[in-house]
């Protein structure tokens, strides 16, 4: 195996370890955030989503612009 074998391999079980939920509406407040605009999803890395806060993430409908929000809830 090489190194770019190996690469493909370790971004492939990073890929699975991360958990994507998408939300059609925003379950807390988040400034500058408008879901008509936007698409809102959570997401979790190495962990299955848990109760609490989240980290979020947007995607622009207009320009596809990818902002990771941060951590928010409780």
């Amino acid at each position: 195996m090489n190194i770019k074998e190996a690469e493909k391999l370790v971004r492939k079980h990073l890929s699975d370890q991360i958990g994507i939920q998408y939300h059609p509406d925003p379950p807390v407040t988040i400034y500058g955030f408008n879901p008509e605009e936007n698409l809102l999803f959570s997401f979790s890395l190495f962990r299955p989503p848990m109760v609490g806060g989240s980290n979020y993430i947007a995607v622009s409908k207009a320009t596809g612009e990818v902002r990771v929000l941060r951590m928010l809830g409780e």
